[in-house]
């Protein structure tokens, strides 16, 4: 270990770094862990990084992020509120005690409150009030709180209605072609529909474009209750007069403020009238328990359902459509320009002041919000808890990092979205890396999803970390699950699989928007509490995280990622596992082409672009490995300069067909998926809807995409 490569630690924390990377190494040897250089540093750097890592990995603690999370829980939260701008405060102060900077960053936004509970009846021979709202757990005593809201959905649509019923299965364009071929029409008629399988924005959308005149939207314990596993509070899944809150704003279209799409929500940004934004419902939508859903599906005539519309209650499900079942839906809301507020904290970078590291995580909650979002929230206090104490020793990172508490992310990532707007120039130049953390646990199996550039650091970094209850690295824990659930015979790939990035979290602004590489992750486990009044700390401390490890593994994992992409010296970024993915994504919309007889596409382009770009990274992860065994800081420079580049190109300054204010070609949500991804999304949209002049101008797009990402790589010298 040469003293140079120390020069940003202090004597202490070098005497420090070298008793605790001698102890890291007999750790590693004893477990059988990989004890070679760290991709993107050199030998004698990887001694002094794996050495703060682990001063790092000290610090998070149970007991620590326990307390957290029930600060955070005391109270319900929704964006906006009071209670809301208490965990704000709470946040940044905690930041500061530590002492890192922390600030709050307001926006003006669109938001709605119910005015009173909504009005549900069900009209047959009579009329039956039906509840709104979920029932007290005696166990869970914050199940009591009185600011808990009723059943509501952001951004639904005030409204009085009264129509027969129908009911859609999951309110996708498949169940309503199904409804028609059993003769059943949902125009001037209301439907109810089971959460899953998409968004509920995207069911919201559906039933107003198929003539609905209002939506209720429920969860059926086929897929989140009894059929699932034991109910709570004697299990972790969904009771039956729990209901699933959630925004309907047409998300697919664009997230953040409705009022200001592509330009933050601060003063002197012209608004649009509510009734101009394209992302909200129209129609009132409503979300309801499923003993609630049961007194409304089972008197229902008409057709037996169709084939997959079958739910966990126990009778037959009728489609309905007929005059003797019907509903009055009254709907009202309270929308206005609210305030809410984002906590920033920075870490200023020591030589590359001017590359961000961006990690971020909500803390907005329709109520509690234990899981999701403040296990994310008490991870990132204990990751600024655990820099602050490397910076207190010494410790200045090569580049800035950026922590960042999000709030609004549940009416469609409204906080986030603001910010990357108003910081749009900077992040486009400066912006590494965006880091997100939704829901940080609800149980014990890792996840991960990733632009495949950093699909190699994140498997890394779970390799150099132990899952908390086995004793295994994380990453082999991961990887036997994956192999839990793979098919028998099925030896297509050895490696923990890494989802493609879709929407519905806060990495969305960041890589779809602005084209900044992006990851997110967590601990998942069964978790049937989603956006109720159940996602509390008590269902946290006895189902989710009882000891509060994973806790503590998330913030390590978290933090370890932004360390090794803020120290390192030649960036983790390959893009030799970009191009093979998306040759991967091609080959699927060929296969469906084919089956559709869709043609007119140039195929010999795109396979040509491929080739070439994974030429090229090729080329560049080679010279970047030989730079950082070199130390030859001026390639280095030039080469970490291309790979964070790379990522830009995939923007297309025109956006996606019908939705600009998406502009990323190979990833973004599809009109259908909600949260999902759709790869190469203007071309599989074009495959989805037999166009073949659309599939053909949309993979010129692309192809053209890929050629500006190959040539920022040959700038990379």
């Amino acid at each position: 270990m040469k003293l140079r490569l120390l020069r940003s630690l202090t004597i202490p924390v070098f005497i420090a770094a070298l008793i605790s990377v001698t102890a890291t190494k007999h750790s590693l040897s004893q477990n059988g862990s990989d004890t070679r250089p760290l991709d993107g540093f050199s030998e004698s750097a990887s001694v002094t990084q794996r050495a703060l890592e682990a001063q790092f990995r000290a610090v998070p603690a149970p007991s620590s992020a326990r307390e957290h999370l029930r600060r955070l829980t005391a109270e319900p939260h929704i964006a906006g509120t009071k209670e809301d701008y208490a965990t704000a405060v709470y946040v940044r102060d905690q930041l500061r005690s530590y002492g890192l900077s922390a600030e709050l960053k307001e926006y003006e936004v669109w938001l709605n409150y119910p005015k009173s509970p909504t009005l549900l009846e069900l009209i047959t021979n009579s009329r039956q009030k039906l509840s709104t709202t979920e029932a007290i757990v005696a166990s869970d005593s914050t199940s009591t709180n009185p600011k808990i809201s009723p059943l509501f959905n952001g951004y639904t649509a005030s409204g009085d209605v009264t129509a027969a019923v129908v009911y859609a299965n999951y309110g996708l364009p498949n169940d309503y072609d199904d409804l028609k071929k059993v003769g059943v029409d949902v125009k001037g008629k209301i439907v109810i529909v089971r959460y899953g399988n998409s968004f509920r924005g995207v069911k919201a959308k559906v039933a107003e474009d198929h003539g609905a005149i209002g939506c209720i939207i429920y969860s059926d314990p086929a897929d989140d209750g009894y059929m699932q596993g034991d109910v709570y509070p004697k299990g972790p899944w969904r009771p039956v007069a729990s209901g699933q809150r959630g925004s309907v704003q047409y998300l697919f279209d664009y997230p953040g403020d409705p009022l200001t799409p592509g330009k933050p929500a601060i003063d002197g940004v012209a608004r649009l009238k509510p009734e101009e934004a394209t992302d909200l419902t129209k129609i009132p939508v409503q979300p309801i328990a499923y003993d609630v859903a049961r007194s409304i599906i089972e008197p229902l005539k008409g057709p037996v359902r169709p084939r997959g519309f079958q739910g966990g209650l126990p009778f037959a499900y009728h489609v309905g459509g007929t005059s003797d079942v019907k509903v009055r839906l009254k709907v009202d809301m309270d929308y206005k320009l609210r305030t809410i507020w984002n906590v920033v904290s920075k870490i200023d970078g020591n030589q590359e002041k001017d590359r961000w590291v961006v990690l971020g995580n909500h803390r907005d909650a329709w109520v509690f919000g234990a899981v999701d979002p403040n296990s994310g929230t008490a991870a990132m206090l204990e990751v600024g808890r655990g820099f602050a104490e490397l910076v207190k020793n010494g410790w200045k990172p090569r580049r800035t990092i950026y922590l960042c508490s999000w709030d609004a992310e549940e009416y469609g990532l409204i906080g986030s979205t603001e910010w990357a707007e108003e910081n749009a120039a900077d992040l486009k130049e400066k912006a590494v890396a965006y880091l997100n953390l939704d829901v940080a646990v609800s149980g014990p199996n890792f996840g991960a999803s990733s632009v495949p550039s950093l699909w190699k650091l994140m498997r890394s970094v779970t390799r150099d970390i132990k899952d908390p209850k086995t004793g295994k690295t994380i990453y082999q824990q991961w990887q036997d699950k994956a192999k839990e659930g793979r098919a028998d015979g099925d030896e297509s790939n050895g490696e923990a699989r890494i989802g493609s990035l879709g929407s519905g979290s806060d990495y969305t602004p960041f890589l779809q928007h602005l084209g900044v590489p992006s990851t997110d992750m967590g601990f998942n486990g069964d978790y049937g509490v989603y956006h109720s009044a159940y996602d509390s700390f008590y269902w946290m401390d006895h189902f989710g995280d009882p000891g509060f490890l994973y806790h503590v593994a998330s913030a390590q994992v978290w933090g370890t990622l932004a360390m090794r992409l803020a120290d390192a010296e030649g960036l983790q970024f390959d893009y030799t596992d970009y191009a093979a993915q998306i040759r991967d994504f091609f080959s699927e919309g060929q296969r469906i082409a084919r089956r559709r007889n869709i043609s007119g596409f140039d195929d010999k382009a795109m396979t040509q672009a491929l080739d070439d770009f994974a030429k090229e990274a090729s080329r560049v992860e080679k010279n970047r490995r030989d730079a950082i065994r070199e130390s030859n800081s001026a390639k280095l420079k030039s080469i970490n300069d291309a790979l964070i580049a790379v990522e830009r190109q995939f923007i297309d300054v025109k956006g996606l067909r019908g939705r600009p204010w998406y502009k990323h070609q190979i990833y973004a949500p599809g009109i259908y998926t909600g949260y999902a991804a759709q790869p190469l999304t203007d071309f599989r949209q074009a495959l989805d809807d037999r166009n073949s002049t659309n599939a053909k101008d949309s993979l010129e797009n692309i192809v053209a995409a890929i050629k500006r990402a190959t040539s920022t790589l040959k700038e990379a010298d």
